[in-house]
């Protein structure tokens, strides 16, 4: 039973649904217009997720967004950190340390990279991705991929980083949108379909709230699943779109996840996503 690493596979995979506006190849970012939107993200958010198997614990996941510096620059630092815990981890004695970190640009909406070290049982991964938004060259430093430099396009966006572009620009409600992913050495398209509304009581200091539900629709052999199954995940239906849980079938059972705690980010900033 691996419930804890199919946990942080919906997760991740969960994450990179909700960015279903997001266009890898979009052109050349032009200068910032003004005003600016406002982000609905800023440093100091904080999400925590209580994974759970068949209704039992089986680890925790945190979402949190801090500041950075890259050449002088202000980025974001979007991180994802998965642990196991309760009774699977013990019990079948499988753990799972997942840290995942995306460097982000709020000015540009560009990414330049985003980097994985995944602790899953018996198996370890470790993964660099080097984004250059202006050429659109990427490099990745991975022993399980064997192509080192791919062209993917101006302002592209690892999967990460995406979800939070997706977070700004807001969800469609007339039809299915589309992602298309640079992920794991590949880059794909990963279309998903608006489910409906449901309303939610999640943590302080959200309280009942209205929330958007998707599907994603994986393509056959994508790789983005070890495991066939349906995937659900729901955001506040409101300008900030806060993910607030993911339900996603399994062999036997379900994997949920669902928000434990909320902190608010600092006081608003503004920033552009690509076109």
């Amino acid at each position: 039973m691996r419930a804890s690493r199919f946990a942080a596979q919906a997760l991740v995979m969960g994450l990179a649904v909700t960015a279903a506006r997001v266009l890898a190849d979009a052109p050349a970012p032009p200068p910032s217009p003004a005003p600016l939107p406002p982000l609905p993200f800023a440093p100091g958010e904080r999400l925590a997720f209580r994974m759970t198997y068949a209704h039992l614990l089986a680890g925790r996941a945190v979402i949190a967004v801090e500041p950075g510096l890259r050449e002088g620059r202000p980025v974001y630092r979007l991180s994802l950190d998965v642990r196991s815990e309760g009774l699977f981890a013990w019990l079948f004695r499988y753990r799972v340390d997942d840290h995942t970190v995306a460097t982000w640009d709020p000015a540009t909406g560009c990414s330049y990279g985003i980097e994985k070290h995944l602790r899953e049982g018996r198996a370890a991964r470790d993964q660099v991705v080097r984004i250059d938004p202006v050429t659109g060259t990427v490099t990745v430093e991975d022993a399980k991929i064997a192509q080192k430099v791919f062209q993917v396009g101006p302002c592209a966006l690892d999967v990460f980083s995406a979800f939070f572009v997706a977070r700004q620009r807001g969800f469609g409600r007339d039809g299915q949108l589309t992602v298309r992913v640079f992920d794991n050495g590949k880059v794909y398209d990963l279309p998903f379909r608006p489910v409906g509304y449901e309303t939610l009581d999640l943590p302080p200091p959200l309280g009942r709230r209205l929330t958007q539900v998707a599907e994603p629709v994986v393509p056959p052999g994508s790789g983005l699943f070890t495991q066939e199954g349906r995937l659900l995940v729901w955001v506040t239906a409101d300008a900030r779109r806060i993910p607030v849980r993911i339900r996603s079938k399994v062999p036997v059972g379900s994997v949920s996840g669902d928000l434990e705690s909320y902190r608010s980010p600092s006081p608003p900033t503004t920033g552009r996503t690509p076109d």
